[in-house]
């Protein structure tokens, strides 16, 4: 009860407060082979992401990480999928770029503009608003040539089959007579009909046109383009066995200038006499996710752009095209006879892509969904931001955007549900077309909602589900939404009931196992080195979903570590990240930090920070962060053939021939100008293997990651350095919680300064002070926001002790 004499202070407190949804958060040498000094000092981790980030993003054009000759009118240079150029992974050249690296530069600027925002000035960094730089160069990786998308009034696509196991059955003959229409086309013309077409990224781009179909050789030079015209490309086409080994590069835009005369590159996959000059793209929504992440953080820590919310919300908006079957059957079919039937098609899940396109002439145009959903594709953390974030959910125009989130949020979270094995980390996923052919499931196979439970869904050389970045990739967007969701409170989202459980109860029975798993297997060697699980084999298979969870269902699901390593630094740092915001989640305290920590909180934080040291202190050098490896599968390079049908023989633009027994390495002959590739090849001619090769790689979404848990740590443990030390800082018991002006008092002029500062009112004449900030910080969570003017305000109120303001004992 409010006593009368109090009612007036509370009243002016709460008035005082401007209610904001914004959190503030508080203020606050390597070894290896780095020589240079760090420019902004590693003494802290704030200092650390910002010496990295200089390294990789500030100077990344010197540094190779980014294009120095694409560079995106108002944003930075394109950034490259590693410095270095022979890497065969997904995109097999290192300096073709990927919509995955490009939302990790939106992501890393978010976190730099949160840093530099806070304490950049105690460190000599300046809030340079890279926020909108970087969402300026991710838009380069979203298509300008869509000809003709929007002026159909629906979209559909002549069924191919996909041939499991065998590429070399490839092409397959499309059933004109069998057609799928996408659903929501019509909601998206209604909504976004002036765009040039969708607001989605193309997953794969050629730089510098080192492949040449953007013309880099038209000239007569037969040197490899490091300066060309940035080109849309695509590679995997020809089923769930076609390795990156042994794909044929096509451009995105098939223009019939290389290849096969009236084929073009095309003929290699279809079989048309005479294929149509068109365009063509897919996207992969887990990088649409991180960028939405992205904003969403930065809308969080009050370093958010209006106008890039309202382009996030559309390409979340977007993304539902991502929730629908491949030729928009209705899930649980099993016929790929089956009519289109509108929404009954929809899965809800985040699945391996959409792809569209159409012809140059705008006379056609076409989509398809996918039928193959992965765990590590989901992301309901985006799905949250989207819908609970004002502004993100206001900008998706399209009808009944809201309505199928509320439905995606709940669905991705019970995949979660059932594919969490007994031992914690998460099984693969589910298809809606068994073989690839729609085919009637195999007896025994478990399903959700109809779909059946796939092993390794997509590829399977490797199997997909082997690596563990899938693990913690997924998992980290599962414990940053836990974080957000302990902080919110659940109260608004009890539609979201997945398999029964709140959101909050739901994240944390999936989050104490995982974490209590990766504790388990995760070595710290007394040398200062560190190995983590890199590889799983999987056995068993999960319960068929009944709609209600049950944590024991799955006890015969179970998975096998197969290798451990360190040298997978963004599998590191993303483990590591993943751990702090558990952390910060279950409420664990920076004084936990320690190896004789006993709640698993404090057991998650220690290993985070030393994860983090001893990467930094192992593999910190002149220009980002970096450990050696070894690849035996490059060996792939030299003895891998190529599928190319014998009824197709043409020319790259390079001049390769393009025919019936080509190899990897005959068809990517300017790689034999590459040093390390005939270092490579030099050691497979004299052994038959790569293996002894070192590799130093500096990928670029491994910095991302890197950054984004040295980010996290400061956001969330700010008074915690390298090491587990708090410096030159009053011990956390020695602040006056409440006393924003640092005037030894609390009343109600700190309440009035803290929400000024909250509502990011520039016009304040004595911003709260760094310690000001800490005494700030009253519900002890690492952020600033309207929880705090409450707390205040309720003390002067005399409803809570001045003891419950702060750390509780």
């Amino acid at each position: 009860m409010v006593f009368k004499k109090y009612k007036a202070v509370l009243a002016a407190a709460l008035s005082a407060a401007v209610v904001s949804s914004t959190m503030l958060p508080l203020a606050a040498s390597a070894a290896g082979t780095r020589t240079k000094d760090e420019a902004y000092g590693d003494e802290t981790y704030a200092q650390r992401f910002l010496s990295l980030y200089d390294d990789v993003v500030t100077k990344g054009q010197e540094n190779g990480y980014l294009s120095k000759t694409n560079v995106a009118s108002g944003g930075f240079g394109v950034p490259y999928h590693a410095v270095e150029t022979c890497i065969v992974e997904a995109p097999d050249y290192g300096h073709e770029t990927t919509s995955e690296a490009m939302s990790y530069i939106v992501w890393m600027a978010a976190m730099r503009d949160n840093i530099a925002k806070n304490v950049g000035s105690e460190y000599g960094a300046t809030n340079t608003n890279d926020l909108a730089k970087a969402w300026k160069t991710m838009e380069v990786m979203i298509p300008t040539t869509q000809t003709g998308f929007w002026s159909k009034s629906s979209l559909s696509s002549q069924y191919n089959r996909e041939v499991p196991d065998d590429p070399t059955a490839y092409p397959v003959q499309a059933e004109a007579s069998n057609t799928g229409s996408n659903p929501i086309h019509s909601k998206f013309t209604s909504a976004y009909s002036s765009d040039n077409g969708l607001y989605l990224m193309h997953w794969l781009a050629d730089v510098d046109d080192w492949y040449g179909y953007g013309g880099a050789y038209d000239s007569g030079s037969k040197t490899p383009s490091t300066t060309g015209k940035f080109t849309f490309i695509n590679t995997f086409q020809r089923g769930n066995s076609e390795s990156c080994f042994e794909t044929v590069p096509h451009p995105s835009i098939e223009t019939l200038k290389y290849g096969m005369e009236n084929r073009g590159i095309k003929g290699v996959f279809n079989n048309d006499a005479n294929v149509a000059a068109q365009w063509s793209y897919t996207n992969a929504p887990d990088a649409e996710n991180r960028a939405i992440q992205a904003i969403y953080a930065a809308n969080k820590w009050g370093v958010g752009d209006s106008s890039i919310t309202t382009l996030a919300g559309k390409m979340g908006d977007e993304l539902r095209n991502d929730m629908f079957d491949k030729y928009y059957k209705a899930i649980g079919c099993q016929n790929k006879n089956s009519p289109s039937t509108g929404y009954d098609s929809c899965h809800y899940l985040m699945a391996w892509y959409t792809s569209w396109g159409g012809a140059q002439d705008g006379s056609w145009a076409w989509q398809i969904g996918c039928s193959h959903a992965h765990q590590f594709y989901q992301s309901p953390l985006a799905a949250y931001a989207l819908l609970y974030d004002t502004g993100l959910n206001s900008a998706m125009k399209a009808e009944g955007a809201t309505k199928d989130y509320t439905t995606s949020l709940q669905r991705q979270l019970e995949f979660y549900q059932w594919l969490q094995s007994a031992d914690g980390p998460f099984a693969g996923g589910a298809t809606n077309s068994w073989n690839g052919d729609y085919m009637t499931y195999t007896s025994g196979v478990p399903t959700f909602y109809d779909m059946a439970y796939v092993e390794h869904p997509v590829y399977a050389d490797p199997g997909s589900n082997h690596w563990i970045g899938n693990q913690v990739w997924a998992t980290q967007r599962l414990a940053e939404l836990y974080y957000y969701v302990k902080t919110d409170g659940d109260a608004s989202k009890g539609a979201v009931k997945p398999g029964g459980l709140t959101i909050e109860d739901t994240l944390s029975k999936l989050l104490d196992r995982w974490v209590a798993w990766f504790i388990e297997n995760t070595t710290l060697t007394d040398d200062g080195d560190y190995a983590i699980p890199a590889t799983l084999d999987w056995s068993g298979q999960p319960a068929t979903w009944t709609g209600t969870y049950n944590e024991n269902a799955n006890s015969g699901l179970t998975c096998t570590i197969t290798a451990t390593g360190s040298s997978d630094l963004g599998c590191v740092s993303s483990l590591a990240n993943t751990l702090i915001y558990y952390a910060k989640a279950v409420g664990t305290k920076s004084s936990e930090i320690s190896a004789d920590a006993t709640s698993l909180g404090g057991k998650a934080l220690y290993l985070a920070q030393q994860l983090l040291d001893r990467e930094w202190e192992l593999g910190r050098d002149d220009i980002g962060v970096s450990r050696p490896e070894h690849n035996g599968s490059l060996s792939r390079m030299f003895n891998e053939e190529v599928w190319v049908p014998s009824s197709y023989n043409g020319k790259t633009p390079y001049g390769d021939t393009l025919a019936n027994g080509a190899t990897f390495s005959s068809i990517r002959s300017m790689y034999l100008q590459d040093e390390k590739y005939m270092e490579l090849k030099n050691a497979f001619d004299s052994t038959g293997s790569t293996e002894s090769v070192e590799l130093n790689y500096h990928r670029f979404w491994h910095a991302g990651d890197i950054l984004m848990a040295l980010g996290t740590m400061y956001q969330l443990y700010p008074e915690v350095t390298p090491g587990g030390t708090t410096p030159d800082q009053p011990d956390q018991d020695d602040n006056l919680y409440g006393d924003v002006d640092c005037n030894g008092k609390v009343e109600i002029n700190d309440v009035v300064l803290l929400s000024r500062y909250v509502a990011q009112d520039s016009s304040i004449p004595n911003p709260p002070s760094a310690q000001g900030l800490k005494n700030a910080d009253c519900k002890y969570d690492g952020t600033i926001d309207a929880d705090d003017i409450t707390a205040i305000a309720r003390y002067l109120a005399h409803l809570i002790e001045q003891s419950e303001l702060g750390p509780q004992k």
